[in-house]
């Protein structure tokens, strides 16, 4: 009987830590992927490439490249940036950041900025979970949502999906990541 509590505790207390045997996010990754822009006029589908660096333990740099289309019409998003990780426990990192952003259409090629504060956390070994909010001003500013999962498959790889809200336009991405 005292072998069964033993075991049983052991079980429970190995369920209850898998996120303390989870490390802290990639910042060093790069991903690509397909990417779907639905506004209240037109559905854009699309290729999209992003990356992020950490310089040091605290300071990244981001860029992401976006090229979408409906039939003869293009959209190209462009966004470069810097931010600010802070972490928050082995597991999770909070951030801020600022971007540079460019819309470019067959119609108007558009300058703007963005600034953002998230919060991401590998909640077990194999699955990162992140959530943000921003404001996004190219013509016209917006709040921004996003929310996001990647599931590491292999130590360097992972499959992600994420959302994103920006006024009227619902941004989905599925994407496939390479940590370095």
């Amino acid at each position: 009987m005292k072998q069964r509590i033993t075991l049983l505790t052991a079980v429970i207390a190995g369920t209850l830590s898998c996120s303390a045997l989870a490390a802290s996010p990639n910042w060093q990754f790069a991903e690509a992927g397909y990417t779907n822009l639905d506004n209240d006029f037109v559905d854009f589908d699309g290729l999209s490439i992003s990356s992020k660096y950490l310089l040091d333990n605290n300071i990244y740099l981001n860029g992401e490249y976006s090229d979408l289309s409906k039939d003869d019409y293009d959209l190209n998003r462009t966004t470069l940036g810097a931010g600010y990780r802070i972490p928050m426990n082995s597991t999770t990192d909070a951030y801020v950041g600022a971007n540079y952003e460019r819309v470019d259409t067959d119609l108007v090629d558009e300058n703007g900025y963005s600034v953002n504060a998230g919060v991401r956390s590998m909640v077990t070994r194999e699955v990162e979970l992140m959530g943000q909010v921003g404001y996004y001003d190219v013509d016209d500013g917006d709040v921004t949502v996003k929310v996001g999962a990647n599931y590491y498959f292999a130590p360097r790889w992972a499959a992600g999906l994420s959302y994103e809200k920006i006024d009227d336009a619902d941004i989905t991405q599925v994407t496939a990541r390479y940590t370095f």
